[in-house]
């Protein structure tokens, strides 16, 4: 775990060569957090045929794996449409994963990129994903953790003025716009997915307190891509303006995240890998 934390301190936990393909369709604060999960990834290797679990706009995946073998899964017909404009995978189904008729046996691995939080029937998930997974097929699930908000700038100004009960508030009410169904620590992940399964072969905490407190001031400015995606469909329109401006937003986000990270005794990292292997 220590080496993970050092990790987090560094640089490349921001992965910000990618932030320019993110913002050009997304706005900065989400940029930002797909940018750190994309980095955790740095290294990992997953065989094909792979399932994207919760495979959204697919923007991730085409980043992530480039000319792989990928079937993507979605319950949102919005976000296959928008994957579908990606090209990135070779099969989309539009439907639950708690119910889907997924060929059995047949993925060699499998990622779960913060979908699954959402899913109510947890356990039915984890049973299709394991039942479609080939044996010793590797699962990587990315999640948040109960302590998601606990570095976000804002709540930690209001409980530094002994404001708490305010920054309680702000906490829940980011849990209620996010829809986080299951928010629990690493110990009761391993114990959901053993139901299921798998094996749990490590655990790598991502998104440091720089990241969390960068996340919370760029809310602000992203809830205009919440309101251009209510009336159009999409985050954000002129995808190649934004691209060719990236930089500026970039900048502001290296020099947030520098300027509010705190020290690896302080800080309790807002998401987790989780790296599984089916049994």
């Amino acid at each position: 775990m220590e080496r993970a934390h050092a990790r987090m301190q560094g640089d490349d936990e921001l992965g910000l060569e990618f932030f320019g393909d993110y913002f050009a369709y997304a706005p900065a604060a989400l940029a930002l957090r797909e940018c750190v999960r994309l980095a955790a990834m740095r290294g990992v290797e997953l065989p094909e045929p792979i399932l994207d679990v919760g495979c959204g706009d697919g923007i991730f995946a085409r980043l992530c794996y480039p000319e792989r073998q990928v079937w993507g899964i979605d319950i949102n017909p919005n976000e296959i449409r928008r994957a579908q404009s990606t090209a990135t995978y070779s099969t989309l189904i539009c439907g639950s994963i708690t119910t889907s008729d997924l060929p059995e046996g047949y993925f060699k691995s499998a990622i779960a990129n913060c979908s699954l939080e959402h899913v109510p029937d947890i356990a039915g998930a984890f049973r299709t994903i394991s039942r479609s997974l080939a044996p010793g097929a590797p699962f990587v699930l990315i999640v948040p953790t109960p302590d998601w908000t606990h570095e976000l700038l804002v709540p930690r100004i209001l409980d530094s003025v002994g404001l708490g009960g305010l920054a309680r508030s702000y906490r829940d009410g980011l849990d209620n716009v996010f829809h986080h169904v299951h928010l629990y620590d690493a110990k009761r992940w391993a114990e959901l997915l053993g139901e299921a399964g798998f094996a749990i072969d490590r655990v790598e905490p991502i998104v440091s307190s720089g990241v969390a407190g960068a996340f919370d001031v760029l809310l602000y400015p992203s809830v205009s891509g919440w309101l251009v995606k209510r009336l159009t469909g999409h985050w954000t329109l002129m995808p190649p303006v934004r691209r060719a401006l990236a930089f500026v937003p970039k900048t502001v986000v290296r020099l947030l995240a520098a300027a509010m990270r705190r020290d690896i005794e302080s800080m309790k990292p807002g998401e987790i890998v989780v790296h599984a292997r089916k049994k």
